[in-house]
């Protein structure tokens, strides 16, 4: 390829971007701005968490609230939310200030000392069913199969494999700094588990995401990125995992070999020759669902952006831009994206609050 024509390919990526295109169906799902959202897996319901207001269970079709959600009386910042992969439990994460007093030698002073509390909750009836809090703060959260173990990534820079029913720790994991020459232990962003409830996927600050055996806490596998890992997600049918840097490159690995299947490309850069290590070839994936019959992938972006992939060879079949909720305001982070149950429409929670509903063309 002539310099000229490399030079004019690369003027046609760069300036080359998804139109925004408006929805088929649109609901807000939050007054102002949503703190988090997740769908259930069965494609029913969106879990949305607002600043300093309860969390509310959707059901996506009939843009109707089926449960309203927070712990006891005291509303808090709910800033994480998730389900079961069979969508019987629902998970919240509430931020809530508890007030103490602190004693020195001239008065009695107020703090307010920040704690994280956990609830699940029964879809079927909107019932609470546990309660945990946490002196530490959480960072991600992912349930198991039937919500009887969690997985949660902590600020001290662990992950804590929790038993549900015993009401005990049965795993830590930790990231320690080697990847990115550092005496200390990465923060962790994200967690998964994976549909067998055998394994499970960490992405942290040292730019890896890790394979571990819960059972015994062994570390199976360590991918390295070129940024800090922000997303993680198994491929239901098994042997894959998706692993994702924030402003890099999202990945689609083979869990038994180790090595690389594909990289998700947003770009129109051809497939055989590499990505330069240029900005605009580079993306946060800060969303993803698996279509009903595993064949295709969905992923929201923090540009307003979605995009639709082939899961076998990693293919891009289309990308749009989500439409604004006011012109003026920045761009919109996309927190959660989902197929419908037949498979022929795409769901998508954005950071102002919006769902939207898109027909796959």
């Amino acid at each position: 390829m002539t310099r000229l024509l490399r030079l004019l390919l690369i003027t046609l990526v760069l300036t080359g971007c998804s139109s925004e295109r408006e929805s088929d169906k649109q609901w807000a799902h939050s007054d102002l701005s949503s703190y988090a959202a997740t769908f259930s897996p069965n494609g029913k319901y969106v879990l949305v968490g607002d600043t300093d207001a309860p969390a509310r269970l959707w059901d996506i079709e009939k843009n109707k609230v089926v449960y309203t959600w927070q712990n006891n009386e005291q509303v808090g910042t709910t800033t994480l939310t998730a389900f079961s992969a069979d969508s019987k439990v629902a998970a919240t994460v509430e931020q809530i200030g508890i007030v103490s007093d602190v004693q020195n030698s001239f008065r009695t002073e107020v703090d307010i000392v920040q704690q994280d509390v956990i609830v699940l909750w029964e879809v079927a009836t909107g019932e609470p069913m546990m309660r945990l809090t946490f002196p530490v703060r959480i960072k991600a959260l992912a349930l198991s199969q039937h919500g009887d173990y969690l997985l949660m990534a902590l600020y001290d820079r662990t992950v804590v494999y929790f038993d549900v029913i015993e009401n005990r720790v049965l795993q830590i994991l930790e990231h320690d700094g080697k990847a990115v020459n550092s005496p200390i232990n990465q923060l962790i962003n994200a967690v998964a588990i994976s549909p067998s409830g055998k394994y499970a996927l960490t992405g942290g600050d040292d730019q890896t995401a890790r394979l571990w055996k819960l059972e015994t806490g062994k570390q199976l596998r360590s991918w390295k990125h070129e940024n800090s890992v922000n997303i993680v997600a198994f491929y239901p049918k098994g042997g894959y995992a998706l692993t994702g840097a924030g402003n890099g490159q999202t990945h689609f690995w083979n869990m038994k070999t180790g090595k690389e299947k594909y990289t998700l490309r947003t770009s129109a850069w051809p497939k055989d020759m590499a990505l330069p290590d240029f900005p605009s070839f580079k993306t946060t994936t800060s969303a993803i669902d698996f279509s009903p019959d595993n064949k295709y992938l969905v992923t929201g972006h923090p540009s307003q952006k979605i995009c639709l992939w082939k899961v076998a060879s990693g293919e891009k079949l289309d990308c749009w831009q989500v439409a604004r909720k006011k012109a003026l305001r920045p761009g919109v982070v996309i927190q959660a994206v989902a197929f419908s149950a037949d498979g022929k429409s795409i769901y998508s929670e954005s950071g102002n609050g919006i769902g939207q509903k898109w027909k796959i063309r």
